[in-house]
């Protein structure tokens, strides 16, 4: 479960997907999100990782963290790190927070351009040292785009060094304050870098303790024997949602706000949930339903087209990525294995 505390946030990223920076109008009050938190038992809502905008901007985040920990339900949250000081690693901790996941967009130069604040790869570097120093689990994520796939390779080293265990690195997508910044897309030469840069570095980075995650679609395709968790198609709707600040209800919080189920407050979790017409992109699923990109592909009952937002984003249309590896070298006329 993915919640957005906040859409407010102290940064003016680039490829910020939700264009965040000033708060919703009518953003969920304590009591509100605690009338929600209540539902999720229920449900047998396992985890919630609280995103943003910037999650730390909103003064009782603690207070749902451990309203919900008091409930046994697992707590994470992501930060862009600007806000990560001595008191919010001590929140962090007296919360009950299991993880920490910190954005890192590239070295020094790269990242403070795409964040647009001078200094800011400095304080996120600042921020990983104190969530190690804290003993807290810490992701890095890195959204890979035009700008830093260059930069993948300098990025693992760095991690390295700073003794980082756990990276997680996803592709850019065309959603939010991007549109303004399509410098940063990708073309199929570049996804193709990408895939080619996770199949050779998931292993190298196992062999050198560092677990390099991937998130949204990429490398779903890779054969991988040390993979337990084999991609099966888009899980949004089927074993996850995302609730917004203003407690709307979406399959993903990468997918755009145009893509709703349902109002909290409106009607409990639970109807949005079983309601028969909710996540039908996911649920409705079938082989007539794959796009032009994915229709003939031997692979398309597994993959299911892809990741969501990603196809969504890319092509308007779902279950049509059209930066698959299997179906870059499909179109260019390659042998897959």
């Amino acid at each position: 479960m993915g919640w957005e505390l906040t859409l407010a946030c102290n940064l003016r990223c680039k490829h910020c997907g939700s264009s965040a920076g000033q708060p919703r109008l009518a953003e969920l009050t304590k009591k509100e999100a605690f009338q929600i938190c209540d539902q999720f038992p229920e449900l047998l809502v396992q985890e919630v990782d609280f995103t943003g905008g910037e999650p730390l901007l909103r003064p009782d985040w603690k207070d749902i963290a451990l309203y919900l920990k008091n409930m046994g339900i697992t707590t994470k949250i992501l930060t862009n790190g600007v806000a990560l000081d001595s008191n919010a690693i001590s929140a962090i901790k007296d919360a009950g927070i299991s993880g920490v996941g910190i954005s890192l967009d590239g070295l020094e130069q790269t990242h403070d351009s795409i964040r647009g604040h001078q200094g800011s790869f400095r304080q996120v570097l600042r921020g990983i040292e104190m969530v190690l120093k804290a003993g807290i689990p810490l992701t890095v994520i890195t959204t890979a785009n035009a700008f830093n796939i260059d930069e993948l390779p300098s990025l693992f080293n760095l991690l390295r060094s700073l003794s980082v265990k756990r990276w997680r690195v996803q592709p850019i997508i065309p959603f939010g304050r991007v549109e303004n910044s399509r410098e940063m897309m990708m073309d199929e030469a570049t996804y193709l870098q990408l895939e080619n840069f996770v199949e050779q570095w998931v292993p190298r980075a196992r062999n050198e303790g560092m677990e390099l995650l991937r998130s949204d679609g990429l490398g779903y395709l890779c054969e991988d024997p040390a993979d337990d968790r084999p991609w099966r198609g888009c899980p949004a709707g089927i074993v996850s949602c995302g609730i917004t600040s203003n407690g709307r209800v979406k399959g993903c919080l990468s997918l755009p706000d145009s893509l709703i189920e349902g109002d909290l407050r409106k009607k409990d979790l639970w109807d949005i949930w079983f309601n028969p017409s909710s996540f039908a992109y996911t649920r409705q699923f079938s082989a007539g339903k794959m796009g032009l990109n994915c229709m003939s592909c031997v692979k398309a009952e597994d993959c299911r087209g892809g990741c969501t937002a990603k196809s969504y984003g890319n092509t308007g249309q779902f279950h049509n990525d059209p930066y698959c590896l299997q179906g870059i070298y499909l179109r260019n006329q390659e042998i897959v294995k």
